[in-house]
C-alpha cells in the first residue's frame, strides 16, 4: 500500500501537483519514517528552508552516502545561511542511526501554514501611494526538472518533479485562495481595500473597478447587419458616383460645341473614393476593430449632416450642378427630374445614416466589449506563470492582485530572489513594509550579489519612515 501512495506521490510531484505529492508524502511517512526515498521527494515539494533541511538531513540519516542530499545541504549552507549538520555516527565510524521524527512533518502543521497562506492573500491591504518603486521584468520560461528531487541544490529541491506548464491541476483548485473573499466584498484589484460588486470606482485608491471584457468570437446579430449596411451603402456611393459622368456626356451631347464639362466629374470622383472607405470601413467592422467602429461613426454623422440640405431644399443640388458645369447651362427640362431624384436620395441617405448610428450605439459594445466588474482568480498553474502574471497585473497598476499571484510564485519557487523582490515592493507599494522587509532580506540571502536589492531595502525603509510620519 505504501509503495502505491509513494508512486502516486512522485507522479503528482513530477506534475507540479506539489500540494497533492507532499499530502501523500506525509502519509507514507506517518507509517514508514524509514522511507530515504520518501524523506528525498519530500524534500522537493516542501518551501521552509528549515523543512527541507530536516528532510535531507533524514535522508543522510538513513543513508550516509547520498551525495544529492548533501550537495542540497552545502547549497542550503552557502545561499541561505543554515548550517550544515555535524556528521552522522556511521560517518564517524559509529554504528548507531538519529532517531527519524516523522511528527515534524505532521499533516496537521502543513495544513496549519496552507491556511496562513490563505489568511495573507484574503486580507485586504491599505491604499498604496508609492511612486518610484522598481518594476520587475516578466521571468523567461525555465527548464522542466525531471529527475528525482534528491537536490544538487536546494533550489534544485523545490522544484522538484516537472512543473505543469500552462496547466491547472484540477484536483488542488478547490484550495487555491482567490482575490474574492465572498460572495458581498470584493477586495480591490489596486489597494485590496474592501469593495462592493455595484462599485465602480475604489473610495480608497480611486482606482477603476470595471474592466473591458473581450467580446465573443461570433460576430452578433447587430454587427452583422452593421456590416451589410455599410457595404450596401459603399455599393450605393459608388452607384451613384457613376451618375455624373454620365450627366456630362449627356450634357455634351445637348451642346458639343461647349465640349466636356471636367467640373462635374469633381462629385463623382469624391463619392467614388467614399465609396471606397466605405468597402474598407466594412471589412473592418467585420473584424470588428475598434478603430474602424469609431471612424464608422464619424463618418456617419458627416453623411448625415450632408444629406440633410438636399432633403430640405432639393434646389442646393442643381445649383451645384449648375456651378460645376460653368459655361454648360442644365437644360430646363432635367431640372425638376435632378431635384426629385436628389431628394429621394437624400432622405434615402438620411434614413441609412440614422440606421447606420442607432446599429452603431447598440453593437458598442459587441464590438468593443462589455464593461464588467473586475474579479481577479488565482488559478494554479507553475511558478513563472503565476510571476509573469503578476508583471502583467502590475503594469495595469493593480498591486494586491500582483501580490497574491507573487505570494503563489514564491511559494513555489522559495529561494527565487526575482519573485521574492518582485513580491517585497508589491508589499511595500501596499504599504505591509514588515513582510516587505522579510521579503527582501530572503531575497539577500538568496542573492546577495544580485544588483539593486539592497537599494531596494533601503528605499523600503525610506517609505516606512515617510508613513510614519
Amino acid at each position: 500500500m505504501n509503495a502505491d501512495i509513494l508512486h502516486q506521490a512522485i507522479a503528482a510531484a513530477r506534475d507540479g501537483r506539489r500540494d497533492d505529492a507532499r499530502a501523500l508524502l506525509m502519509r507514507v511517512l506517518e507509517a514508514d519514517p524509514r522511507n530515504e526515498r520518501a524523506w528525498l521527494w519530500l524534500s522537493g515539494v516542501v518551501d521552509d528552508p528549515n523543512d527541507v533541511k530536516i528532510c535531507l538531513e533524514n535522508v543522510l540519516a538513513l543513508n550516509p552516502s547520498n551525495a544529492r542530499a548533501r550537495q542540497g545541504l552545502e547549497w542550503l549552507h552557502a545561499r541561505v545561511g543554515l548550517p550544515l549538520p555535524p556528521p552522522s555516527p556511521i560517518q564517524s565510524g559509529g554504528g548507531t542511526e538519529r532517531e527519524i521524527d516523522a511528527s515534524a512533518f505532521s499533516l496537521t502543521r502543513l495544513r496549519a501554514y496552507q491556511a496562513t497562506l490563505a489568511d495573507v492573500a484574503a486580507s485586504p491591504a491599505s491604499s498604496a501611494t508609492i511612486r518610484s518603486s522598481p518594476s520587475p521584468a516578466p521571468a523567461p520560461a525555465r527548464p522542466s526538472v525531471q529527475s528525482p528531487p534528491a537536490p544538487a541544490s536546494a533550489h534544485a529541491a523545490v522544484q522538484s518533479g516537472k512543473p505543469a506548464a500552462n496547466r491547472s491541476p484540477t484536483t488542488t483548485s478547490s484550495r487555491l485562495t482567490s482575490i474574492e473573499t465572498d460572495d458581498a466584498t470584493i477586495p480591490c484589484p489596486y489597494c485590496g481595500a474592501p469593495t462592493v460588486e455595484v462599485q465602480r470606482r475604489c473610495t480608497q485608491c480611486n482606482g477603476n473597478l470595471l474592466v473591458r471584457v473581450a467580446p465573443s468570437d461570433e460576430r452578433s446579430p447587430i454587427v452583422q447587419a452593421l456590416v451589410w449596411l455599410w457595404r450596401g451603402g459603399a455599393i450605393a456611393t459608388v452607384l451613384i458616383a457613376l451618375i455624373f459622368p454620365v450627366l456630362g456626356v449627356f450634357l455634351y451631347q445637348e451642346n458639343p460645341a461647349r465640349g466636356f464639362s471636367i467640373g462635374i466629374l469633381i462629385p463623382a470622383v469624391i463619392l467614388a473614393a467614399v465609396g471606397m472607405i466605405g468597402f474598407s470601413v466594412a471589412q473592418h467592422l467585420a473584424q470588428r476593430a475598434v478603430l474602424a467602429l469609431y471612424l464608422a461613426s464619424g463618418l456617419t454623422v458627416a453623411g448625415l449632416i450632408a444629406a440633410l440640405a438636399p432633403a430640405a431644399r432639393p434646389d442646393t443640388l442643381t445649383d451645384l450642378l449648375s456651378r460645376l458645369t460653368g459655361a454648360t447651362p442644365l437644360p430646363s427640362g432635367w431640372l425638376a427630374l435632378l431635384q426629385s431624384g436628389g431628394r429621394l436620395v437624400a432622405i434615402g441617405a438620411l434614413l441609412a445614416h440614422i440606421t447606420a448610428l442607432a446599429l452603431i450605439v447598440i453593437g458598442y459594445n459587441d464590438i468593443v466589449g462589455k464593461l464588467e466588474r473586475f474579479r481577479h482568480i488565482v488559478k494554479p498553474s507553475d511558478h513563472v506563470t503565476h510571476y509573469n502574471n503578476g508583471v502583467a497585473l502590475k503594469n495595469r497598476g493593480m498591486w494586491f492582485a500582483a501580490s497574491l499571484e507573487w505570494e503563489w510564485a514564491v511559494k513555489k519557487a522559495p529561494y527565487d530572489a526575482t519573485y521574492l523582490r518582485a513580491l517585497g515592493l508589491a508589499y511595500a507599494r501596499l504599504k505591509q513594509f514588515d513582510k516587505a522587509r522579510t521579503m527582501i532580506d530572503r531575497a539577500l540571502q538568496a542573492a546577495p550579489n544580485q544588483p539593486g536589492l539592497a537599494e531596494d531595502r533601503a528605499l523600503i525603509e525610506r517609505l516606512a519612515a515617510q508613513n510614519e510620519r
